[in-house]
């Protein structure tokens, strides 16, 4: 009697935590794209180089790769939800500052490359440890819904937030953009902490840093499974990155659209992206983690190829979106492959290792893009992109994801 009250206790703790980690994270993610609009245009406005909206990109995903590892490591050794909180509040006070900069018309590029900077670092800290934290605050069998369902929120938080960033910017101007952000990270904070922890958590062992480090490398590396689907994420990004940072200068100069108009170009495409993150739940069971990653790989690159070929007319927003629910397929596979894996005194680690080794791609793609951009063009920088997406994923299904895929709700550490 007592281990099936015990069950029904957790069971019902878990369903608690669900509605404000997503409600929390919907307000968060609204923000961020807001933001996500309103930077870039931000940059048009100030310089309007392919350049500087290349290294405001690199600014914000560089962090990961200087401290996601070491993330890893805070992580298994600390109270994780404190570690969310306290990240939700630096990201608000940087996105404060820079507000008030536009406010007083003393913002410069290098200002938002150090804003980007900042909250890159805290939000690799704390997408890590969202994962990390979710086996804590849900049982195993919601981990794939909640997955699932955070992608679904950020498609449409992107729908939402881009739209509003677009015309907040063209009628209002970056300052209330920057400020409504953050805005957004104090409501998260506040919902995280109405989240209890479900299941008591073994923190990591008092090893030496470095020894730490190398168990969670060694870990995800052993995994053929999340060995590939890091490769093959840290290759996408690569070669994504370009697209998705140029997208705003690409609506603005190959579409014709006004400030307002790129807003709703984002916010379109994220509502078809939407789509197929609704549907991942069921893709997930049909086609197995793994070959889901793959699908969505292919998906991804065959959008992009598809809108390179529509840069006179506004339809191009279909195959991006398109392209979107193929990142959608990879997030929520990738995701879960981790929780799926990884044992929960390592997750921490091997989440932030496999996020780092995943993101260098980022980076580098989004300084190369823009430089690219600038030489080449964007519509052939865009279709040479997308080309090699594609001849990604379909190697990647002569891989162990494919040939040995993971059941999202069968198969454990």
């Amino acid at each position: 009697m007592s281990d099936a009250f015990e069950s029904l206790r957790i069971k019902s703790r878990a369903d608690s935590n669900l509605r404000p980690l997503l409600l929390g994270q919907s307000i968060s993610l609204f923000g961020d794209y807001v933001a996500y609009v309103a930077l870039p245009l931000f940059i048009v406005e100030l310089t309007g180089s392919a350049l500087d909206l290349g290294l405001t990109a690199a600014s914000e995903t560089v962090p990961m790769l200087f401290f996601g590892i070491a993330a890893g490591v805070i992580l298994d050794r600390s109270a994780v939800k404190r570690t969310l909180i306290f990240a939700d509040l630096a990201r608000s006070t940087a996105f404060a500052l820079l507000a008030l900069a536009a406010f007083t018309d003393v913002a410069t590029p290098l200002m938002v490359f150090a804003t980007a900077f900042v909250v890159g670092s805290m939000s690799s800290l704390f997408d890590s440890g969202l994962q990390a934290y979710l086996p804590l605050a849900l049982t195993e069998d919601m981990l794939v819904i909640a997955n699932s369902r955070l992608q679904l929120i950020r498609t449409l938080a992107f729908t939402a937030g881009a739209a509003t960033g677009g015309m907040l910017f063209e009628f209002a101007g970056a300052g209330p953009a920057f400020l409504l952000n953050a805005g957004t990270f104090l409501v998260s904070a506040l919902y995280l902490a109405l989240v209890r922890d479900v299941y008591p958590r073994q923190l990591g062992t008092g090893q030496p840093f470095l020894q730490a480090v190398r168990e969670g490398l060694r870990f995800l590396w052993r995994d053929r499974r999340l060995r590939w689907a890091t490769i093959g994420a840290a290759l996408a990004n690569l070669t994504f990155a370009p697209l998705e940072v140029l997208l705003a200068l690409f609506g603005k100069t190959e579409l014709g659209l006004s400030d307002a108009g790129v807003g709703w170009l984002y916010a379109l495409q994220a509502l078809i992206g939407a789509l197929a993150a609704w549907v991942a739940p069921w893709a997930a069971r049909r086609l197995q983690l793994g070959r889901m990653f793959v699908v969505g790989m292919v998906v991804m690159g065959t959008g992009w190829l598809v809108a390179a070929t529509f840069t006179s007319n506004f339809i191009a927003v279909i195959p991006t979106g398109i392209a979107l629910g193929g990142v959608s397929w990879i997030n929520v596979a990738v995701s879960t492959l981790r929780h799926r894996l990884t044992p929960p005194d390592k997750l921490g680690r091997v989440v932030s290792a496999s996020r780092t080794l995943s993101w260098i791609g980022i980076p580098v793609g989004a300084a190369l893009g823009g430089a690219l951009g600038e030489g080449i063009g964007l519509v052939p920088l865009f279709t040479a992109a997308s080309i090699t997406v594609i001849v990604i994923g379909m190697g990647l299904a002569a891989t162990p994801l494919w040939t040995d895929p993971v059941s999202p709700t069968t198969e454990g550490a």
